[in-house]
């Protein structure tokens, strides 16, 4: 690999575009001082990514970019492009032809590319790290740094080693890696403190969801129980409530008949009452009775009244014969006077047409009658001769008992009537009340058939309430309706015993949810959020300390590939800058001095089994804490470089005594060393023989002659020595305009012409 071309527009005093080509070999540029020829080797750092604007030898960014004279006006941006031919690709780049471009702009943007396709700094210093180029190697040794670089410190020349020992793209990594654990140790940091306040609100949140949790099983259970509670007690009434209905149904085909059986003998009853003429003709024969009994009694009146008054007509001689007694007569004329009272109260019972009274007054009257009779009739015998003897006309008496007679055949013929139609009567009252006492028997059946159904019905009506009050009782205390019950507990038949149980396991879980109280609902979701962000959280710190072992491994790694490859080739430099020290002295002493760390021995041990680190067995709060790991992978194991150089016939103690001839001779057999022991694709020397004799600059120049087999060599220089050397000469010049502009001469083509 070489650089084939550069290409500068806008940087600095190449204010037109530019191009310089080079071959491998020696390429020279020359041209007087404050020409701009030392702007090619800036622009050759500055595309390799230099961020020091000092080193550049400006102030600010933009003064990389032409600033403007007294002709021609500034421009607004610079680009410089490196063109590299890798043909044979030794670092095993993948790429044949290589361009990496950098423009600066005057309002600060910046970009960088790699074939024309954008890129970062760090892919173009990786690049260039692999190739064994970059702006800080001994690849690019610019004005005053080949004296700077032995008066360096020993901690800056080490970066410098590093590069010549091509551990650089080793460094590189291990700085990434180093980066990258300090940003997973910052990253854990804020976890863990993530953590830290997550976690009591997890555990809060926890203690509620467990809460929760169990408030849902025991409401679980409380619904199961209520569902087998309440539906037991909706089966025992719907079940209640068929019996009932059935009843009804049943009794409604009795209420039927009862009414079929009423109805029938209403009927009959009906018929009996209309067809009866019994009633009236013992009506009209007990009128006809009472006529004639009153004909009777008149007649007894009659015949009474015709005895007494023959008995006054011939009371001179019943007197003689038999008088009465006092005592008789007082109580015949009692009798006489109740008798009269009879007679009245007859005719009155007569007139009211009251059968059953009269005939009782007329049987006391016939008594009294008779009662009268029974007294006179020993004192009329004793006086029937007398009466008769006189010729009493007895004609009267005689019709009076004919028709007495007659009276009471009459009597007796209308009492055979009496009780030949009472007798019928009695038979047709025995069909009226038989049928009157089956048609109260059955208005009592229906009687009764109504009120078991207004009962029946009046209990459907109490267990529709009773289940009415059930299903409101649901709902207030379920919050569901009763469709809403699964229908399987709607068939449960439970004793009393068994729902007295269920109730007291009801009221022992509402108690206990009572005392779990009520919790939002939400808390389960923000519950699952934090405990989701805890456990990211979590998973995250486990994989940052994973991370952070794997990253200590391989800075471990790095550091004992570092160290094997730096030793290396440190001791080869040593050897080369030996040599090269006394080619250049022709005589003397030089060596570099590895200066280690003072606690090296106290640092963290690893142990080594081939390439392979085994790190200690650290917990993960250890990897955090353990300081000793920390300054071990933030450290390096050697501080730095140390030159001991001592020229033929002196005894110097230090470089810093050293003449600067000598200083640059010491640093241009260290830089020769260096390319001798791994050599770079190309180097930049910008005027490094500036401070050489001219025998020695005879010998700088058949040192880069030798050396130029191995690197491409482009020398900015005023030394003849170095001059004759090159195969490529380019004279840089300044016009008026304050614009550097190339001339370009092969070295070759030079000798055809001077031959001629």
């Amino acid at each position: 690999m070489y650089l084939e071309k550069i290409e500068i527009n806008g940087f600095k005093s190449f204010a037109h575009k530019a191009v310089l080509e080079f071959k491998p070999g020696i390429t020279a540029i020359v041209g007087p001082n404050g020409s701009g020829k030392s702007n090619c080797a800036d622009a050759i750092r500055w595309v390799l990514g230099e961020q020091s604007i000092k080193l550049l030898r400006g102030k600010k960014s933009e003064d990389v970019i032409f600033s403007g004279s007294d002709k021609k006006a500034r421009l607004g941006m610079a680009e410089v492009s490196l063109y590299f031919r890798n043909d044979q690709d030794e670092a095993n780049l993948g790429l044949g032809e290589i361009c990496l471009t950098r423009r600066l702009y005057r309002n600060g943007e910046s970009e960088y590319l790699i074939n024309k396709q954008k890129a970062r700094l760090l892919d173009i210093q990786m690049l260039l790290a692999k190739a064994g180029v970059a702006h800080t190697s001994y690849a690019i040794i610019g004005q005053g740094m080949i004296d700077a670089f032995l008066l360096a410190s020993k901690e800056d020349r080490k970066e410098f080693f590093e590069e010549a020992s091509g551990v650089k793209p080793l460094r590189i990594k291990r700085e990434q890696t180093l980066s990258k654990l300090e940003l997973t140790e910052d990253n854990l940091a804020t976890a863990k403190v993530q953590l830290g306040e997550i976690e009591p609100h997890l555990n809060s949140l926890t203690r509620q969801v467990k809460k929760l949790q169990q408030r849902v099983v025991l409401e679980k259970e409380w619904q199961e129980l209520s569902f087998k509670y309440y539906g037991s007690l909706w089966s025992a009434i719907d079940v209640e409530y068929k019996k009932v209905h059935q009843k009804i149904v049943e009794v409604d085909g009795s209420e039927k008949e009862a009414l079929a059986k009423l109805t029938h003998w209403q009927n009959e009853l009906a018929q009996l009452t209309k067809d009866n003429v019994s009633g009236e003709l013992i009506n009209d024969l007990s009128i006809k009775y009472q006529e004639i009994l009153a004909t009777k009694m008149s007649l007894n009146e009659k015949i009474m009244s015709w005895r007494l008054k023959q008995a006054e007509n011939h009371d001179g001689s019943i007197k003689k014969e038999s008088s009465l007694p006092f005592t008789l007569g007082q109580e015949i004329n009692a009798l006489t006077e109740k008798l009269k009272i009879q007679f009245a109260n007859l005719k009155q019972a007569h007139f009211n047409n009251n059968s059953s009274e009269f005939e009782k007054i007329f049987a006391t009257s016939e008594g009294l009658l008779s009662h009268i009779n029974q007294l006179l009739t020993p004192y009329f015998k004793k006086n029937d001769s007398v009466v008769s003897k006189k010729n009493l006309p007895d004609d009267k008496l005689k019709d009076y008992e004919r028709t007495m007679a007659q009276i009471d055949q009459e009597i007796k013929d209308v009492q055979d009537k009496i009780k030949n139609q009472n007798l019928k009567a009695k038979e047709e009252r025995a069909l009226i009340w038989q049928a009157q006492e089956n048609y109260q028997q059955a208005q009592k059946t229906l009687n009764e058939i109504t009120n078991s159904i207004t009962n029946q019905r009046l209990e459907l009506v109490r267990l529709e309430t009773k289940r009415e009050d059930l299903a409101k009782e649901i709902e207030q205390e379920l919050k569901i309706s009763v469709a809403q019950i699964p229908t399987n507990f709607l068939t449960i038949n439970l004793s009393k015993e068994e729902q007295e149980n269920i109730g007291q396991q009801i009221n022992r879980l509402k108690h206990q949810l009572a005392l779990i109280g009520g919790i939002d609902p939400a808390v389960a979701s923000e519950y699952e959020t934090v405990r989701e962000r805890h456990d990211f959280l979590a998973t995250q710190t486990a994989d940052l300390l994973k991370s952070m072992t794997s990253l200590e491994k391989l800075i471990l790694e790095l550091d004992e590939t570092i160290k094997k490859q730096f030793e290396s080739s440190f001791k080869i430099i040593d050897e080369e800058f030996q040599k090269y020290f006394r080619l250049l002295f022709a005589g003397g002493k030089a060596r570099l001095v590895l200066v280690k760390t003072e606690n090296t021995a106290e640092n963290l041990e690893i142990e080594n089994s081939g390439t392979e680190v085994v790190l200690p067995n650290l917990t993960d709060e250890q990897h955090l804490e353990s300081e000793k790991i920390r300054q071990r992978l933030r450290s390096d194991v050697y501080l730095g470089v140390e030159i001991e150089a001592t020229p033929p016939g002196k005894k110097l103690k230090s470089i810093n005594m050293l003449s600067g001839g000598e200083r640059a001779l010491t640093s241009i057999a260290l830089i020769c060393a260096i390319i001798s022991a791994n050599p770079s694709p190309f180097v930049v020397l910008d005027e490094v023989d500036a401070a050489l004799d001219e025998a020695n600059s005879l010998r700088y120049a058949d040192i880069l002659e030798r050396l130029a087999h191995q690197s491409q060599f482009i020398v900015i220089t005023h030394n003849r020595a170095s001059m004759e050397k090159a195969s490529i000469l380019y004279g840089v010049t300044m016009g008026a305009d304050g614009v550097s502009t190339l001339l370009s001469l092969e070295m070759e083509h030079a000798e055809k012409y001077t031959n001629r």
